[in-house]
């Protein structure tokens, strides 16, 4: 017995010891992170079911733990505030499967999925305190690098689809930089010029350029192990008492193309879903109409584009849009506009995403169909032609230097006969012709002027009679029409005299940008800089005006790190010989090839056509004659 005693406290002292031991060395805290991730090891190696998005990610989670205690920090915080946690993850349901699938397909660990959970909470238009925007938080000049245009009207940085091809492409380059997802991801937070300098300063030191040995901001020492940590909780979240919500392993959106603007309301009455829905998926337009564009995509629940594209097929187009879009050629006051408009100065402001009391030249603007004389407005022309705004109107607005005849002839008479009475009848004829030859696209000149010529002529019927004269009347009719084309015909000689002195002073200035452009190239044909501390190639080519891919060229370079001190050649010729290239496009139009005919188009004018293929609206006109242009009619254009 004494020594089955013996043998039991030996093996208690075996088991006791290691722990009372850890007891010693580990806090509560420790203790608790260590059986969860103890828990954790169990699970490995099961097979993840992927009938969620999750199981799907789990198999590819491949990025290697940097600063582990850091990673702990914050599993803690994100375990202690699951309210927090869960609410990410059901606002990330709308767009995680779009970017795991974009992510996969460029072969990037299913860690980068998560980033938006880092970066913006999955909150679509989150902005930071420094002005970065949108699920990816780009700020606006790298938004604008990598493709995402900002208008009053339009943030790319808001469009889901759009972002997230700019972000994964970006990530990417970053990649190839660096070679490691961590240092990739440290650079897309820090910048890729500070992780470059960093991994310079740990070399001299001697130091491995690792993650945790490069001196960086505490917000980036802790961006990677945030990530890092709602990885782990994704992939074990029973161990930090997490009910993960199951986002289905399928496509939530589909994205398709239109052919003209909607107002955002009509889109989701056609789509069957409601307003908020649709703007989920379309957050990028601070204007209530979506505009097309190539590559810009609509949005919409997989389940609602049959619905759609249905009743859209089958929809008015005219009752889809409340809203005209002009582009303002000059600085124009907004209280000129609103009078002009009879819309209000605040309403335009408000609806335009305007600040100031001016709208600045190049502004594309929305003016309600509803308000007075859109169609008279000096200094704004119709946007029809600008491919950020291409809209097709039912009735275009006519670009100056359009000439219109509108006939009118009112006959009273009853059964034919005219009666005792005395009805007179009427004959009036209106021609108006505005004497500017300019391209829709251009401003209106100081001297612009516009001719009227009415002639309208009330000839009393004679007294009635059986035998009254119709040839008479028809002869007096001829003798007005006649009258009123030679007075037109004279307006519009003195239009052709115009426009052909516009295009002369046009051409004259094209030439002289043109020689000014060869000036420029041959004064900087050799130029050399030297590298100064802090120096990127994106920041040297942006200074000197060239590519960044002409400059690592110019130079022979590998890779994208600079040394302070060393000289780079500028190669400004290349970017010269683009310009001049460009100028002397612009400024020749001859050299334009001419189609031997061209069918009108809903909503084209002579001069729109004349723009579309280069050639002087007064020769489009001879060819063309008088009559009103019809869609599908064909114009001759040979011998031009």
């Amino acid at each position: 017995m004494a020594q089955l005693k013996h043998m039991v406290l030996a093996l208690t002292s075996l088991v006791l010891a290691p722990s009372i031991s850890f007891a010693q060395s580990y806090t509560s805290n420790g203790i608790g992170l260590s059986i969860m991730n103890l828990n954790a090891a169990t699970l490995k190696g099961k097979a993840h079911p992927t009938h969620d998005i999750w199981g799907r990610m789990r198999q590819d989670f491949r990025m290697t733990e940097v600063n582990p205690e850091i990673v702990r920090k914050h599993e803690q915080y994100y375990s202690s505030h699951g309210d927090y946690f869960n609410r990410t993850i059901l606002r990330s349901q709308p767009y995680l499967y779009h970017i795991v699938n974009e992510a996969e397909k460029r072969q990037m660990p299913a860690e980068v999925a998560l980033l938006p959970f880092i970066e913006s909470a999955f909150v679509s238009k989150a902005k930071s305190r420094v002005g970065a925007s949108g699920l990816w938080q780009f700020m606006p000049h790298s938004g604008r690098q990598y493709g995402l245009e900002q208008t009053n009207l339009y943030d790319g940085r808001h469009d889901v689809y759009a972002a997230t091809d700019a972000a994964l492409t970006y990530l990417q380059y970053l990649y190839s930089l660096f070679g490691d997802w961590s240092l990739a991801l440290a650079a897309y937070n820090w910048g890729e010029g500070n992780v470059g300098k960093a991994i310079k300063r740990a070399q001299l030191a001697g130091i491995a350029p690792t993650y945790e040995n490069l001196r960086m901001p505490n917000e980036t020492r802790n961006y990677v192990p945030k990530l890092l940590a709602v990885r782990n909780i994704i992939e074990n979240p029973q161990a930090f008492g997490i009910h993960l919500a199951s986002v289905p392993n399928r496509p939530y959106f589909e994205a398709i193309s239109i052919d003209q603007p909607i107002d955002i309301d009509a889109a989701a009455r056609l789509a069957n879903i409601s307003t908020s829905e649709f703007l989920t998926l379309n957050p990028s337009f601070k204007s209530p109409v979506f505009i097309p564009k190539e590559n810009r995509k609509m949005l919409l629940p997989i389940t609602a584009v049959n619905t759609f594209e249905r009743n859209y097929r089958s929809a008015d187009k005219s009752s889809l849009l409340s809203w005209n879009v002009f582009k303002a050629f000059a600085p124009t006051s907004v209280a000129d506009l609103a009078a002009q408009t009879g819309m209000s100065s605040a309403e335009i402001k408000r609806l335009n995403n305007l600040s100031s009391n001016t709208v600045p030249a190049g502004r594309s603007l929305l003016i309600s169909k509803n308000s007075l004389n859109t169609q008279i407005l000096d200094s704004f022309s119709n946007s029809d032609t600008d491919p950020l705004l291409n809209i097709a109107m039912a009735q275009p607005v006519l670009p100056p230097g359009t000439f219109v005849t509108h006939p009118t002839v009112a006959v009273a008479q009853s059964n034919n006969i005219v009666n005792n009475n005395q009805e007179a009848l009427t004959i009036t004829r209106t021609s108006t012709v505005a004497t500017t030859a300019l391209n829709a696209e251009q401003p209106l000149l100081e001297n612009t002027t516009t001719q009227t010529v009415t002639v309208a002529t009330t000839t009393p019927a004679p007294l009635a009679a059986e035998n009254s004269d119709a040839l008479m009347q028809m002869a007096q009719t001829a003798q007005l029409q006649a009258a009123a084309a030679a007075s037109v015909q004279k307006v519009l000689a003195q239009a052709e005299r115009e426009e052909a002195q516009v295009s002369r002073v046009a051409e004259n200035r094209s030439e002289r940008a043109a020689r000014k452009i060869i000036n420029v190239a041959d004064s900087r044909r050799n130029v050399a800089h030297k590298v100064n501390k802090g120096d990127t190639l994106f920041s040297i080519a942006q200074r000197y005006n060239i590519n960044v891919a002409d400059l690592v060229t110019a130079n022979n370079l590998r890779g994208h790190n600079l040394q302070v001190g060393q000289v780079l050649k500028i190669d400004t010729n290349v970017n010269s010989k683009r310009m001049l290239a460009s100028a002397r496009r612009t400024g020749n139009s001859k050299t334009s090839i001419i189609p031997a005919s061209y069918t009108v188009k809903k909503g084209d004018t002579l001069t729109s056509i004349a723009q579309r293929l280069n050639i002087p609206v007064s020769k489009l006109k001879k060819v063309h004659g008088k009559q009103m242009l019809r869609p599908g009619q064909k114009l001759k254009l040979t011998n031009m």
